[in-house]
């Protein structure tokens, strides 16, 4: 096997996805997910696959450090994702969102983590003025939702002074 890559979220919609592309490429993997909306079977399924599936919310301090022991690169993922709920659980998305994010890149770089990907959304470039016209990463932040917000923060941030 090759190295080993964490996956945030990892047994979420997109992470469930990764985590099989990352297997299929030799890769060994490590996923850290709190399983918030039940996928106990995709978690099982990693499992049978070789994955070493951490049972843990992103906010939870030791069980990011026990991820990250070993770990060679970052694919962060998780998140409380879509506007209607971060804004409906405000507190707890920002925990998410922004302070998990910002330890898990203060103890990746600790744990000597080489490389971190970060997952954003489309949803910090705000309305397009014309939708036919494809955006890349230079195109202007304008964040109109909470979810959208914290994303541009964290982009924004500085992981040194993380």
């Amino acid at each position: 096997m090759g190295d080993t890559t964490l996956v945030t979220g990892g047994s979420g919609y997109i992470g469930a996805l990764l985590v099989r592309e990352l297997l299929d490429a030799g890769q060994e993997v490590r996923v850290l997910d709190s399983l918030l909306h039940g996928q106990e079977d995709i978690a099982a399924e990693q499992e049978q696959a070789g994955v070493q599936v951490i049972r843990a919310d992103i906010r939870d301090a030791d069980a990011r450090r026990r991820a990250l022991d070993g770990a060679d690169a970052v694919v962060h993922l998780a998140a409380i994702v879509g506007d209607p709920r971060a804004r409906w659980i405000r507190a707890v998305s920002d925990e998410v969102n922004v302070q998990a994010t910002e330890s898990l890149v203060a103890d990746a770089a600790t744990a000597g983590v080489q490389r971190l990907v970060f997952a954003s959304t489309c949803s910090n470039y705000g309305r397009m003025t014309d939708p036919t016209v494809p955006i890349t990463e230079d195109g202007e932040l304008s964040p109109v939702s909470l979810y959208a917000e914290q994303k541009v923060s964290m982009e924004k941030a500085d992981p040194r002074r993380i």
